[in-house]
């Protein structure tokens, strides 16, 4: 089982053309339809193993990250995504692998782990659904991935993305804000509390209006530590 994981993770490692392309249109098409606002690209670790965690308001959230991180991602995606004859095809060319939602899904976890080891920059949206109106409450194995690869964390906030609903609203050219926080390691042992300093590190990026579930813990979490 291992060593099947470790080589869809080298599969993916591998797939970066497609990827780049599509990240440079994503950039292209950003600049010249909406009024797109970077913030604190420069704290982006340019190297090493990368657990990114951004809050999710919309379909179009992981296409901005891929476009404004200045490094390949990888990403979870739905299973009911693969689904589709077409996206089951493209999606891994984008780097992207299945995930059940609402359960710890073993299988992704493993291969998650086995991105990370590798030294990648990986994806996870952690409330494992879209909460386009605030900051939703954690989905399971966000902590236990934190606690078990050990690797740096980069909390994300995107502001804005889900006025994008077709061609009339690009055409308005609609504000949206991605901000890249401050690397940090979870320093706990307990699933529940690295979750939660995750979760509270991606509300202090995020509006007072925006930050939902955790509207009382924006300040930085206690026990976390700068990377």
């Amino acid at each position: 089982m291992r060593s099947e994981t470790d080589a869809q993770a080298r599969k993916i490692a591998r797939t970066v053309l497609v990827y780049r392309l599509a990240s440079l249109l994503m950039r292209v098409l950003s600049r010249l339809f909406l009024r797109l606002k970077v913030e604190g690209d420069d704290l982006v670790p340019r190297e090493g193993s990368l657990l990114v965690v951004s809050n999710h308001i919309s379909v179009m959230d992981p296409p901005f990250l891929a476009g404004t991180f200045p490094r390949p991602l990888a990403f979870m995606g739905k299973t009911e995504l693969f689904r589709n004859r077409v996206l089951a095809v493209l999606l891994p060319a984008f780097r992207t692998f299945p995930v059940r939602r609402g359960e710890v899904d073993v299988g992704a976890v493993r291969l998650s782990l086995a991105l990370l080891k590798d030294g990648q920059a990986l994806v996870v949206f952690p409330e494992g659904t879209r909460h386009p109106d605030g900051l939703g409450a954690a989905a399971p194995g966000i902590g236990y991935l934190a606690t078990k690869s050990r690797c740096r964390v980069l909390p994300v906030g995107i502001v804005g993305s889900q006025q994008i609903r077709g061609v009339a609203s690009v055409l308005q050219r609609p504000t949206v804000r991605v901000a890249f926080g401050q690397p940090f390691t979870i320093d706990t042992q307990s699933n529940e509390e690295a979750a939660e300093q995750i979760m509270r590190s991606i509300a202090a990026l995020l509006p007072p209006d925006k930050r939902g579930h955790y509207s009382a813990a924006a300040p930085p979490p206690d026990g976390v530590r700068e990377a």
